[in-house]
């Protein structure tokens, strides 16, 4: 009968304690040290403890190189420029080895127009948009529609 009055004083003592403590008695002097932990507040709590954010601190210390990276692709090291012969419909190949990166054309005479520059693969056709180039066409006119000689550059690179 004992043991049955002690556990029932120990389990209900608390909420005795709780229910007749008069408001604001308890304060830091009754806490132990770490009673109350971040996990154990409300977040309303929390925020009204965050306070304002500081002033940025200095810039750290550089930090040390980093590992060399790996080599990249080899690029063109030698570009030149291909000339094509005054003709109706000018062409102007690459040498073997090296593939057209850009073109164009001119006409001998201000009065000429100059209708078309296009990319030509190897039979001398319009190359397809994915097709590599190996060379420039270009061709002329009057501004009567009546075709006239051009000449055709290309721009060609080669590793």
């Amino acid at each position: 009968m004992i043991a049955t009055l002690a556990l029932f004083l120990a389990l209900t003592g608390g909420a005795y304690a709780a229910i007749k403590l008069p408001k604001n008695s308890v304060g830091a002097k009754q806490l132990k040290a770490g009673a109350v932990t971040p996990a154990k507040l409300s977040s309303s709590a929390m925020t009204a403890l965050a306070g304002k954010p500081g002033p940025q601190g200095p810039q750290g210390a550089q930090g040390a190189q980093g590992a060399q990276g790996s080599p990249g692709a080899p690029g063109a090291t030698h570009v030149v420029v291909r000339v094509g012969e005054q003709e109706f419909g000018s062409i102007a190949f690459c040498e073997p080895g090296e593939v057209a990166v850009g073109g164009g054309g001119s006409t001998p005479s201000t009065e000429q127009l100059l209708w078309g520059s296009v990319p030509v693969n190897a039979n001398g056709e319009f190359a397809d948009p994915n097709e590599t180039a190996v060379g420039w066409f270009a061709g002329g006119e009057t501004a009567t529609g009546e075709e006239r000689e051009t000449t055709a550059y290309v721009l060609c690179s080669s590793p």
